[in-house]
């Protein structure tokens, strides 16, 4: 009635106290698991066999198995073998030719001496496009083919063997004049002088995009 125990409890406390003097909790094992070290190889498994896995698609195909778990259980196994649940890569098409032309410029500045190149490039980020998550391995992440034209942010940005340059985001369509007066005033020409000081002996590598082969950004590169 004191400690408002049971008779059963003070009695089991009492035998314990008398066995080895101490009423510190003993180890546990924890609850058993609920599946075997193959069904556990086999939820893992299947992530790579299925397309675009996710914790429902697996267990469905691990049930066809007869092996009955939860997706909670499929989280946990997968989280234990050292997958993540992440979105997968976008990856633009690329047509033989494309393949072709950049395989024969690799080919032709192998040899080029790349300490003295500043390399440009302008990329897109699409906004509101639906997110999808996958079960992946760390660095090895699933490719989703994407269309065009959504909602987007643009940003040029450029970098040298000596480390990154400046980058720049913005939402106008990119056009000569916006990329002399403003990307290469304030992006090119501070990172030429960060990494490079006041030599001049620099190559600046761009792509084949018409605005950079303009008459405008030709005009200003020389001028520069």
């Amino acid at each position: 009635k004191i400690v408002q125990c049971s008779t059963s409890t003070v009695k089991r406390w009492l035998a314990r106290w008398k066995e080895d003097k101490c009423l510190d909790d003993q180890p546990r094992e924890g609850r058993r698991r609920i599946t075997t070290e193959e069904e556990d190889d086999l939820i893992v498994e299947t992530t790579f066999d299925i397309e675009e896995p996710t914790s429902k698609k697996v267990r469905d195909h691990v049930q066809n198995e007869n092996v009955h778990v939860s997706e909670r259980t499929v989280r946990r196994r997968l989280r234990e073998a050292g997958l993540r649940y992440s979105s997968p890569l976008s990856k633009p098409l690329l047509s033989f030719k494309h393949q072709q032309d950049r395989l024969e410029w690799a080919q032709l500045v192998k040899n080029q001496n790349w300490c003295k190149v500043i390399a440009t490039d302008e990329t897109t980020f699409r906004l509101n496009t639906v997110r999808r998550m996958y079960w992946q391995l760390p660095g090895h992440r699933t490719i989703r083919r994407t269309v065009k034209f959504p909602l987007k942010v643009n940003a040029w940005g450029c970098m040298t063997s000596k480390g990154f340059g400046t980058i720049i985001c913005f939402k106008e369509n990119l056009k000569s004049l916006f990329l002399c007066n403003h990307l290469y005033q304030n992006g090119l020409l501070p990172t030429a002088t960060h990494y490079f000081g006041r030599n001049k002996d620099w190559v600046l590598m761009e792509d084949k995009d018409p605005k950079h082969r303009s008459k405008l950004s030709r005009d200003w590169k020389v001028q520069h």
